[in-house]
């Protein structure tokens, strides 16, 4: 799930048709041989690993749905979010959708999405299904269930002549002495990658005792307060914490495969947990989770929280009996979880969970370990993203660069992000 700033993105749209699988030939004639076949559409985002998980979970529906050709349509962050916005405008969504937090509020308030309530949720807990409900309506599917963490590389750290932190006692000045250390030890390699946003900044807030918005939907931080947090993005970069703001800006618009992470040109990165799967296989190399810093040592100040992996549908799918069907499959079949993993996170259905662990990679185990790992040492959650919550990173990440190319100073890009956000929001 890493931001990018939308107008740097090309929309790379890729196209897979997935062909039903054909009769069995023993001229019974079954139930699904009759059905009429019908054809959805399933558009998301993510690495090449998740491209080829998805075409392996269709393949397998098909042996129990031959009726339903499911074809996908991949692009990468930010060309997703304008492809699916230009669909919508022109009637053309597709019928089912990797959907984002920050987008649910937005998208279902518009009467744009499909009530998931029919799909089976007993093993679902409440308190996720929640995380994708509004005013009653359960519009967020949980797909997976994941967490903010920083992916490091232990070979750099171990060519860099430095330990790997206990990442259960660090602090942020720790975080900071070891990627200054590695960046001045190794040629051409940076200590950490920039910033991740918005999930960098909901995690200095959550550690100031602030939340980016309220429940009523309102931010929950000042101007005062983003100009600290810039302050300290600035001071990162003069620090040699950050590679060089070209090499940031040039980073907001790669995959997730083209990755200082997964290229081998960072020690560390802020990623999701489950994406560690994907970046391992692009990196070629182990690669391994460490938990937040916090301002203190004290893991309980890290104020680390679960986020919710969704998948949505389209109100106007001409199918929603077939788009039921597939997602009850996509969230609940044994096989669909064995080849998922934790590519979309840990499965929230806690009934598949035990199997997935016995069966999963090193990779996938350690990702699903961590989960299970900070879960006594999460802060509260965080409230539901308010309405344009989805415009958050592309502001912070242009007033970043302006402070990164000293175009502007930490307070005037605070003062103007602020108003940008305001407007944003709501």
């Amino acid at each position: 799930m890493r931001a990018a700033a939308r107008a740097a993105a090309t929309a790379l749209v890729a196209a897979v048709v997935v062909t039903a699988c054909g009769s069995d030939g023993d001229g019974g004639g079954g139930q699904a041989d009759q059905e009429k076949e019908v054809q959805l559409r399933f558009a998301f985002w993510g690495s090449d690993t998740r491209v080829r998980n998805t075409e392996e979970i269709i393949e397998e529906f098909n042996q129990d749905y031959p009726h339903i050709q499911v074809e996908i349509e991949f692009n990468d962050w930010s060309g997703f979010w304008d492809q699916l916005n230009t669909q919508m405008a022109a009637g053309d969504a597709p019928d089912i959708f990797q959907m984002d937090a920050p987008y649910l509020r937005e998208y279902g308030e518009r009467g744009t999405l499909l009530d998931l309530s029919d799909v089976d949720l007993s093993h679902i807990p409440d308190e996720i299904v929640d995380s994708g409900t509004i005013d009653g309506e359960y519009y967020g599917l949980a797909s997976g269930v994941n967490a903010v963490a920083i992916v490091a590389n232990p070979r750099l750290f171990e060519e860099a002549g430095i330990p790997m932190p206990d990442d259960t006692t660090w602090t942020w000045d720790d975080w900071e002495q070891i990627a200054e250390q590695i960046s001045t030890e190794l040629d051409g390699v940076y200590g950490s990658s920039g910033p991740t946003e918005p999930q960098l900044f909901q995690v200095w807030l959550r550690q100031q005792g602030l939340f980016f918005n309220d429940d009523d939907g309102e931010l929950g931080f000042t101007a005062e307060d983003l100009q600290e947090y810039f302050s300290w993005q600035d001071q990162l970069l003069a620090d040699g914490v950050f590679p060089p703001a070209e090499v940031m800006v040039e980073q907001a618009s790669s995959s997730q495969d083209q990755s200082l992470e997964a290229t081998g040109q960072a020690a560390m990165a802020f990623s999701w947990t489950n994406l560690l799967g994907a970046l391992t296989d692009a990196a070629g190399e182990e690669l391994t989770l460490l938990r937040l810093p916090s301002p203190t040592g004290d893991m309980a100040d890290a104020q680390q929280w679960y986020n919710t992996g969704m998948v949505s549908a389209s109100a106007q799918t001409e199918h929603p009996e077939e788009v039921i069907t597939f997602l009850d499959f996509f969230v609940n079949d044994e096989r669909s979880a064995l080849i998922n993993m934790t590519d979309r996170g840990l499965s929230a259905n806690t009934e598949i969970r035990e199997v997935l662990m016995e069966e999963m990679d090193e990779a996938n185990q350690e990702a699903a370990q961590f989960i299970t790992d900070i879960e006594d040492e999460l802060g509260p959650p965080e409230p539901v993203p308010a309405t344009g919550f989805g415009n958050v990173a592309e502001i912070l990440n242009r007033y970043q660069e302006e402070i990164f190319f000293d175009r502007m100073s930490p307070q005037e890009a605070a003062e103007s992000a602020f108003t940008d956000l305001q407007d944003a929001i709501g």
